[in-house]
Protein backbone atom coordinates (compact mmCIF):
# COMPACT_ATOMS: atom_id res chain seq x y z
CA UNK A 1 0.00 0.00 0.00
CA UNK A 2 2.90 2.70 0.99
CA UNK A 3 4.55 1.68 -2.49
CA UNK A 4 1.30 2.53 -4.58
CA UNK A 5 0.58 6.04 -2.58
CA UNK A 6 4.71 6.25 -3.30
CA UNK A 7 3.92 6.11 -6.63
CA UNK A 8 0.58 8.37 -7.27
CA UNK A 9 2.43 11.41 -5.21
CA UNK A 10 5.12 10.71 -7.69
CA UNK A 11 2.94 10.86 -10.15
CA UNK A 12 1.20 14.18 -9.35
CA UNK A 13 4.76 15.77 -8.33
CA UNK A 14 5.28 15.08 -12.00
CA UNK A 15 2.49 16.27 -13.43
CA UNK A 16 2.02 19.56 -11.14
CA UNK A 17 5.71 19.98 -11.84
CA UNK A 18 4.76 20.18 -15.62
CA UNK A 19 1.63 22.30 -15.22
CA UNK A 20 4.19 25.17 -15.92
CA UNK A 21 6.42 23.74 -18.38
CA UNK A 22 6.45 23.48 -21.62
CA UNK A 23 6.86 20.37 -24.04
CA UNK A 24 9.76 18.67 -24.05
CA UNK A 25 12.09 18.59 -26.91
CA UNK A 26 15.36 16.90 -27.93
CA UNK A 27 18.45 17.89 -29.98
CA UNK A 28 21.82 16.62 -30.88
CA UNK A 29 24.85 19.15 -28.78
CA UNK A 30 28.34 18.65 -30.92
CA UNK A 31 31.01 17.92 -27.38
CA UNK A 32 34.03 18.37 -29.24
CA UNK A 33 33.09 15.66 -32.17
CA UNK A 34 30.56 13.16 -29.83
CA UNK A 35 27.46 14.31 -30.81
CA UNK A 36 24.94 14.14 -27.52
CA UNK A 37 21.55 13.90 -27.03
CA UNK A 38 19.87 16.33 -24.80
CA UNK A 39 16.16 17.02 -24.24
CA UNK A 40 15.03 20.21 -23.06
CA UNK A 41 11.45 22.69 -22.08
CA UNK A 42 10.92 24.15 -25.78
CA UNK A 43 10.59 27.32 -24.17
CA UNK A 44 13.79 27.82 -23.63
CA UNK A 45 14.40 28.01 -27.34
CA UNK A 46 12.33 31.39 -27.25
CA UNK A 47 12.94 33.00 -23.78
CA UNK A 48 12.57 36.50 -24.16
CA UNK A 49 14.58 38.87 -21.50
CA UNK A 50 13.71 42.47 -20.71
CA UNK A 51 13.61 44.63 -18.93
CA UNK A 52 15.94 42.19 -16.82
CA UNK A 53 15.15 42.95 -13.41
CA UNK A 54 14.93 41.01 -10.38
CA UNK A 55 11.29 40.36 -10.99
CA UNK A 56 11.77 39.00 -14.44
CA UNK A 57 14.46 37.11 -13.61
CA UNK A 58 13.08 35.12 -10.40
CA UNK A 59 9.34 34.63 -12.55
CA UNK A 60 11.76 32.90 -15.67
CA UNK A 61 13.67 31.01 -13.07
CA UNK A 62 10.52 29.78 -11.08
CA UNK A 63 9.20 28.85 -14.60
CA UNK A 64 11.76 27.05 -16.22
CA UNK A 65 12.70 24.66 -12.61
CA UNK A 66 10.49 22.17 -13.57
CA UNK A 67 10.12 18.56 -14.47
CA UNK A 68 11.53 19.44 -18.20
CA UNK A 69 14.67 20.68 -16.39
CA UNK A 70 15.41 17.50 -14.37
CA UNK A 71 15.38 15.74 -16.97
CA UNK A 72 18.14 18.04 -18.95
CA UNK A 73 20.23 17.54 -15.88
CA UNK A 74 20.05 13.61 -16.00
CA UNK A 75 21.44 13.63 -19.70
CA UNK A 76 24.13 15.99 -18.46
CA UNK A 77 25.17 13.99 -15.21
CA UNK A 78 25.30 11.21 -17.47
CA UNK A 79 27.90 12.47 -19.86
CA UNK A 80 29.23 14.03 -16.92
CA UNK A 81 30.31 10.09 -15.87
CA UNK A 82 30.26 8.49 -19.80
CA UNK A 83 33.30 10.68 -20.70
CA UNK A 84 34.98 11.46 -17.11
CA UNK A 85 34.26 15.22 -17.15
CA UNK A 86 35.70 17.59 -14.22
CA UNK A 87 33.60 20.48 -13.10
CA UNK A 88 35.26 22.92 -15.60
CA UNK A 89 34.40 20.35 -18.30
CA UNK A 90 31.07 20.25 -17.14
CA UNK A 91 30.47 24.10 -17.34
CA UNK A 92 31.92 23.35 -21.05
CA UNK A 93 29.46 21.12 -21.76
CA UNK A 94 26.92 23.08 -20.01
CA UNK A 95 28.38 26.15 -21.96
CA UNK A 96 27.44 24.03 -25.36
CA UNK A 97 24.01 22.85 -24.09
CA UNK A 98 23.15 26.41 -23.59
CA UNK A 99 24.74 27.84 -27.02
CA UNK A 100 22.57 25.20 -28.55
CA UNK A 101 19.29 25.29 -26.86
CA UNK A 102 19.31 29.45 -27.47
CA UNK A 103 20.80 29.42 -30.85
CA UNK A 104 23.67 31.75 -30.21
CA UNK A 105 26.81 32.50 -27.90
CA UNK A 106 26.77 34.66 -25.27
CA UNK A 107 23.96 36.14 -25.54
CA UNK A 108 21.55 36.93 -22.84
CA UNK A 109 19.10 33.59 -22.92
CA UNK A 110 22.39 31.71 -23.63
CA UNK A 111 23.64 33.20 -20.31
CA UNK A 112 20.21 32.35 -18.27
CA UNK A 113 20.35 28.99 -19.87
CA UNK A 114 23.66 27.93 -18.64
CA UNK A 115 23.08 29.57 -14.84
CA UNK A 116 19.88 27.36 -14.46
CA UNK A 117 21.34 24.38 -15.62
CA UNK A 118 24.66 24.92 -13.27
CA UNK A 119 22.61 26.31 -10.68
CA UNK A 120 20.45 23.28 -10.74
CA UNK A 121 23.52 20.94 -10.88
CA UNK A 122 24.36 22.13 -7.68
CA UNK A 123 26.96 24.74 -8.15
CA UNK A 124 28.04 27.64 -6.23
CA UNK A 125 26.99 30.06 -9.30
CA UNK A 126 25.74 33.59 -9.35
CA UNK A 127 23.69 35.78 -12.04
CA UNK A 128 24.70 39.54 -12.38
CA UNK A 129 23.35 42.45 -14.98
CA UNK A 130 25.94 45.02 -16.43
CA UNK A 131 25.16 48.20 -18.04
CA UNK A 132 21.59 47.16 -17.50
CA UNK A 133 21.87 45.31 -20.87
CA UNK A 134 24.06 42.17 -20.18
CA UNK A 135 23.59 39.14 -18.16
CA UNK A 136 26.76 36.96 -16.69
CA UNK A 137 27.14 34.01 -15.24
CA UNK A 138 30.07 33.71 -12.37
CA UNK A 139 31.01 30.42 -10.59
CA UNK A 140 33.19 29.97 -7.42
CA UNK A 141 36.02 27.88 -8.58
CA UNK A 142 38.53 26.35 -6.63
CA UNK A 143 41.72 27.13 -8.76
CA UNK A 144 43.26 30.38 -9.88
CA UNK A 145 43.65 30.44 -13.83
CA UNK A 146 45.82 32.78 -14.89
CA UNK A 147 43.60 35.55 -16.54
CA UNK A 148 40.01 36.10 -15.18
CA UNK A 149 37.34 38.47 -15.02
CA UNK A 150 35.69 38.54 -11.03
CA UNK A 151 33.93 40.33 -8.39
CA UNK A 152 33.95 39.23 -4.66
CA UNK A 153 30.22 38.77 -3.34
CA UNK A 154 29.37 37.55 0.36
CA UNK A 155 33.14 36.81 1.14
CA UNK A 156 33.83 34.60 -2.02
CA UNK A 157 35.33 34.87 -5.00
CA UNK A 158 33.40 34.38 -7.87
CA UNK A 159 34.78 33.96 -11.57
CA UNK A 160 33.44 34.82 -14.97
CA UNK A 161 32.63 31.53 -16.75
CA UNK A 162 33.13 32.41 -20.10
CA UNK A 163 36.39 31.75 -19.96
CA UNK A 164 37.18 33.44 -23.07
CA UNK A 165 36.30 37.17 -21.46
CA UNK A 166 38.94 39.22 -20.85
CA UNK A 167 36.67 42.61 -19.98
CA UNK A 168 34.56 43.69 -16.93
CA UNK A 169 31.94 45.79 -18.80
CA UNK A 170 30.73 47.60 -15.37
CA UNK A 171 29.87 47.25 -11.78
CA UNK A 172 28.03 43.86 -11.36
CA UNK A 173 24.12 43.74 -10.21
CA UNK A 174 23.67 40.93 -8.35
CA UNK A 175 20.30 39.08 -9.01
CA UNK A 176 19.16 37.41 -5.75
CA UNK A 177 18.13 33.99 -6.16
CA UNK A 178 16.45 32.06 -3.33
CA UNK A 179 17.85 28.57 -4.72
CA UNK A 180 21.23 28.36 -2.71
CA UNK A 181 23.70 26.11 -3.77
CA UNK A 182 27.41 24.90 -2.41
CA UNK A 183 29.03 22.87 -4.78
CA UNK A 184 33.01 24.93 -6.12
CA UNK A 185 34.23 24.22 -9.75
CA UNK A 186 36.91 22.29 -9.76
CA UNK A 187 39.45 20.94 -12.10
CA UNK A 188 41.95 17.96 -12.43
CA UNK A 189 45.23 18.91 -14.11
CA UNK A 190 46.06 15.14 -14.12
CA UNK A 191 43.95 14.06 -16.40
CA UNK A 192 42.06 14.86 -19.61
CA UNK A 193 38.25 13.86 -20.12
CA UNK A 194 37.64 10.28 -22.68
CA UNK A 195 37.15 12.35 -25.90
CA UNK A 196 38.43 10.86 -28.76
CA UNK A 197 35.89 11.52 -31.77
CA UNK A 198 38.23 13.79 -33.79
CA UNK A 199 42.00 11.84 -34.21
CA UNK A 200 44.56 14.19 -36.65
CA UNK A 201 47.82 13.44 -37.30
CA UNK A 202 51.14 15.64 -39.05
CA UNK A 203 54.09 14.48 -40.29
CA UNK A 204 57.14 15.62 -38.59
CA UNK A 205 60.96 15.71 -39.90
CA UNK A 206 63.98 17.20 -38.10
CA UNK A 207 68.02 16.67 -38.00
CA UNK A 208 70.64 16.21 -34.79
CA UNK A 209 74.10 16.08 -36.16
CA UNK A 210 74.23 14.54 -39.89
CA UNK A 211 70.77 11.98 -39.61
CA UNK A 212 67.12 12.93 -40.34
CA UNK A 213 64.48 11.91 -38.38
CA UNK A 214 60.91 11.32 -39.48
CA UNK A 215 57.68 11.19 -37.40
CA UNK A 216 53.95 10.46 -38.15
CA UNK A 217 52.41 12.03 -34.64
CA UNK A 218 49.10 11.42 -33.65
CA UNK A 219 47.21 13.55 -31.99
CA UNK A 220 43.48 13.31 -30.08
CA UNK A 221 41.53 16.91 -31.72
CA UNK A 222 38.49 16.72 -29.39
CA UNK A 223 41.27 17.01 -26.29
CA UNK A 224 42.78 18.90 -27.50
CA UNK A 225 40.37 21.20 -28.38
CA UNK A 226 38.69 20.56 -25.28
CA UNK A 227 41.81 21.79 -23.55
CA UNK A 228 41.91 25.50 -25.56
CA UNK A 229 38.66 26.04 -24.27
CA UNK A 230 39.51 25.90 -20.40
CA UNK A 231 40.85 28.59 -18.15
CA UNK A 232 44.36 28.79 -18.56
CA UNK A 233 46.85 28.52 -16.10
CA UNK A 234 49.54 30.78 -15.56
CA UNK A 235 53.28 29.19 -16.56
CA UNK A 236 53.98 25.88 -14.03
CA UNK A 237 53.18 22.58 -13.37
CA UNK A 238 49.77 22.66 -14.63
CA UNK A 239 50.96 22.21 -18.25
CA UNK A 240 53.27 19.78 -17.38
CA UNK A 241 51.69 17.47 -15.38
CA UNK A 242 48.93 16.20 -17.53
CA UNK A 243 49.82 13.41 -19.45
CA UNK A 244 49.43 13.02 -23.10
CA UNK A 245 46.82 11.75 -25.32
CA UNK A 246 46.67 7.85 -26.04
CA UNK A 247 46.97 8.62 -29.89
CA UNK A 248 50.22 10.60 -28.74
CA UNK A 249 51.78 8.16 -26.09
CA UNK A 250 51.33 5.60 -28.96
CA UNK A 251 53.03 7.79 -31.84
CA UNK A 252 55.25 10.36 -30.54
CA UNK A 253 56.86 8.98 -27.73
CA UNK A 254 57.80 5.56 -28.16
CA UNK A 255 59.35 7.25 -31.29
CA UNK A 256 61.24 9.35 -28.92
CA UNK A 257 62.46 6.44 -26.16
CA UNK A 258 63.54 4.48 -28.75
CA UNK A 259 65.99 7.09 -30.32
CA UNK A 260 67.51 8.23 -26.92
CA UNK A 261 68.36 4.42 -25.78
CA UNK A 262 71.97 4.09 -25.57
CA UNK A 263 72.88 7.82 -25.74
CA UNK A 264 73.98 9.83 -21.71
CA UNK A 265 71.47 12.32 -20.65
CA UNK A 266 73.37 14.78 -21.55
CA UNK A 267 73.44 13.50 -25.90
CA UNK A 268 69.84 12.74 -24.81
CA UNK A 269 68.90 16.13 -23.61
CA UNK A 270 70.02 17.55 -27.00
CA UNK A 271 68.63 15.25 -29.42
CA UNK A 272 64.93 16.36 -27.40
CA UNK A 273 66.22 20.31 -27.85
CA UNK A 274 66.62 19.76 -31.23
CA UNK A 275 63.17 17.90 -31.76
CA UNK A 276 61.43 20.98 -30.26
CA UNK A 277 63.56 23.15 -31.88
CA UNK A 278 62.63 21.90 -34.84
CA UNK A 279 58.79 20.21 -34.30
CA UNK A 280 57.06 23.66 -35.66
CA UNK A 281 58.84 27.39 -36.20
CA UNK A 282 58.20 30.59 -33.94
CA UNK A 283 55.67 32.35 -34.31
CA UNK A 284 54.44 34.98 -32.11
CA UNK A 285 50.67 34.83 -29.96
CA UNK A 286 49.88 37.89 -30.15
CA UNK A 287 49.63 37.81 -34.47
CA UNK A 288 47.32 34.51 -33.47
CA UNK A 289 45.31 35.49 -30.27
CA UNK A 290 45.98 38.92 -29.77
CA UNK A 291 47.35 37.92 -26.43
CA UNK A 292 49.46 35.57 -24.69
CA UNK A 293 48.41 32.05 -24.59
CA UNK A 294 50.15 28.79 -23.25
CA UNK A 295 49.99 25.60 -24.88
CA UNK A 296 50.08 22.13 -23.43
CA UNK A 297 53.16 19.73 -24.53
CA UNK A 298 50.56 18.13 -27.25
CA UNK A 299 49.10 21.04 -28.73
CA UNK A 300 52.45 22.76 -29.24
CA UNK A 301 53.41 19.23 -31.49
CA UNK A 302 50.28 19.86 -33.35
CA UNK A 303 50.57 23.58 -33.72
CA UNK A 304 51.61 26.14 -37.18
CA UNK A 305 53.74 27.30 -34.77
CA UNK A 306 54.78 28.00 -31.32
CA UNK A 307 56.50 31.04 -28.99
CA UNK A 308 59.47 30.60 -26.32
CA UNK A 309 56.46 29.19 -23.82
CA UNK A 310 55.27 26.96 -25.49
CA UNK A 311 58.32 25.01 -26.47
CA UNK A 312 59.92 25.31 -23.10
CA UNK A 313 56.83 23.43 -21.04
CA UNK A 314 56.88 21.19 -24.14
CA UNK A 315 60.76 20.29 -23.21
CA UNK A 316 60.36 20.16 -19.62
CA UNK A 317 57.51 17.63 -20.03
CA UNK A 318 59.90 15.16 -22.44
CA UNK A 319 63.09 15.83 -20.65
CA UNK A 320 60.87 14.31 -17.26
CA UNK A 321 58.63 12.03 -19.02
CA UNK A 322 61.46 10.00 -21.34
CA UNK A 323 64.45 11.41 -19.49
CA UNK A 324 63.80 11.71 -15.56
CA UNK A 325 65.25 15.07 -15.90
CA UNK A 326 63.48 18.38 -14.08
CA UNK A 327 63.44 21.32 -14.76
CA UNK A 328 62.51 25.07 -14.33
CA UNK A 329 61.52 28.02 -16.80
CA UNK A 330 63.98 31.02 -16.51
CA UNK A 331 61.45 34.06 -17.25
CA UNK A 332 63.12 37.09 -18.33
CA UNK A 333 60.74 39.53 -17.41
CA UNK A 334 62.50 42.66 -19.50
CA UNK A 335 63.07 40.81 -22.17
CA UNK A 336 59.13 38.92 -22.32
CA UNK A 337 61.19 35.57 -22.83
CA UNK A 338 61.14 31.86 -21.31
CA UNK A 339 63.94 29.87 -21.58
CA UNK A 340 64.76 26.43 -20.05
CA UNK A 341 67.54 25.18 -17.44
CA UNK A 342 67.67 21.37 -16.73
CA UNK A 343 68.81 19.69 -14.03
CA UNK A 344 72.05 17.40 -15.26
CA UNK A 345 74.08 16.20 -11.98
CA UNK A 346 76.70 15.12 -13.61
CA UNK A 347 77.38 17.68 -16.76
CA UNK A 348 80.41 20.21 -16.73
CA UNK A 349 79.37 22.73 -13.87
CA UNK A 350 81.92 25.58 -15.73
CA UNK A 351 78.97 26.02 -18.53
CA UNK A 352 75.84 25.25 -16.14
CA UNK A 353 74.51 26.92 -12.61
CA UNK A 354 73.13 26.12 -9.19
CA UNK A 355 69.78 26.85 -8.44
CA UNK A 356 68.26 25.41 -4.63
CA UNK A 357 71.57 22.98 -4.22
CA UNK A 358 71.10 20.90 -7.67
CA UNK A 359 73.31 21.21 -10.81
CA UNK A 360 71.35 23.42 -14.08
CA UNK A 361 72.31 23.64 -17.57
CA UNK A 362 70.25 26.43 -19.59
CA UNK A 363 69.10 25.93 -22.87
CA UNK A 364 66.98 27.70 -25.69
CA UNK A 365 64.21 25.80 -27.31
CA UNK A 366 63.68 28.32 -29.49
CA UNK A 367 66.87 28.34 -30.55
CA UNK A 368 69.01 26.80 -34.21
CA UNK A 369 70.99 24.59 -32.68
CA UNK A 370 70.36 22.17 -30.04
CA UNK A 371 73.91 23.01 -27.60
CA UNK A 372 73.19 23.21 -23.95
CA UNK A 373 75.03 26.23 -22.08
CA UNK A 374 73.22 28.37 -24.10
CA UNK A 375 70.94 31.38 -23.12
CA UNK A 376 70.08 33.90 -25.56
CA UNK A 377 69.93 36.54 -22.43
CA UNK A 378 72.64 36.66 -19.55
CA UNK A 379 71.20 34.71 -16.83
CA UNK A 380 71.58 38.22 -14.36
CA UNK A 381 68.65 38.95 -16.04
CA UNK A 382 66.53 36.16 -14.82
CA UNK A 383 63.46 37.59 -13.08
CA UNK A 384 62.00 34.57 -11.81
CA UNK A 385 62.41 30.84 -11.48
CA UNK A 386 59.60 28.98 -12.65
CA UNK A 387 59.26 25.33 -11.58
CA UNK A 388 58.04 23.26 -14.42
Amino acid sequence: MKAVKYIVVLVLTFFIANTRAGSSISQNVDFYGHPLHVSFDQDLKNVNLLPLDQNEISSKLKYFRNANLAQSIFFIDNYKQIYDLDDAGVVLLTDKVASKISNSNNSNSQVFIKYLLLKKLGYDVILTRTDGKKLNCLGNISFTPGRYIYINYANKRYVDLDFKNRKNYSKHLIIIDQDKTYKTIARNTLKSPKIDANVTSRHISFQFGTSTYEIDAQSNASVTAFLGDLPMFEVGREFTSLSMSREMNQSVMPYLRERVKGMSKVEASKFLLAFVQQVVPYGSDYAKYGEERFYYPEETIMARDADCEDKAILLAYLAKRILGINSVGLYFENDQHLSLALEIPEYNPSIGFQYKGKNYVSCEPTGRYPHLGISQFSLSRVTQVINL
